[in-house]
């Protein structure tokens, strides 16, 4: 019977040692998850996006709104760019969606008609740009418009290449907190 009894005791620690385990093994999964498609870290470079975001700045991206394809206008998003000098990632805020109207004027940016706020812009916008978003592209400018590459430059950008919408600051500490 002794034996019986540590027999059944051994299988009952080798049981909750088994469950514990894989217990923290679906935690990580879903952290792992969560992080991948919620809240993706990245580290900014350049100043294209001044004063909102700046070089050197740690933010978080929601990929499953790429996944979602739905994206309104201020939204800030993250994107690929091909040039000569290879792939870049990049980070602008979306100024227009498919088919608004959207004109460069002196006195700002118009869209469908509107001199639209942007409390958030550092710099002169200037630029060539009288233009229709076509269907399931947007049109992306830098909150720092004088040295800011943006569609300006590359046109619009296909929602596709859309890789998620950055929405938290994570470094500086001390700006710590939602992106808006």
């Amino acid at each position: 019977m002794p034996n019986d009894e540590k027999k059944s005791k051994g299988e009952i620690d080798l049981n909750k040692h088994l469950i514990e385990w894989g217990n923290a093994i679906l935690r990580a999964a879903v952290i792992i998850l969560v992080l991948f498609f919620f809240a993706w870290p990245m580290r900014l470079m350049g100043s294209s996006m001044e004063p909102t975001m700046g070089d050197g700045e740690i933010v978080l991206m929601n990929r499953f709104a790429a996944m979602q394809g739905h994206y309104e206008t201020g939204d800030i998003v993250m994107f690929h760019y091909y040039d000569a000098e290879g792939d870049k990632t990049v980070v602008k805020r979306i100024i227009a969606t498919e088919g608004d109207a959207i004109r460069i004027l002196e006195d700002g940016v118009e869209v469908n008609g509107t001199i639209i706020e942007e409390p958030y812009v550092s710099g002169e916008t200037k630029g060539l740009v009288d233009m229709t978003i076509p269907k399931d592209m947007v049109f992306v400018m830098g909150d720092n418009r004088e040295t800011s590459f943006d569609s300006r430059n590359m046109g619009a950008i296909p929602c596709d290449d859309l890789k998620g919408k950055v929405f938290f600051r994570l470094y500086p500490f001390g700006e710590f907190g939602r992106i808006k």
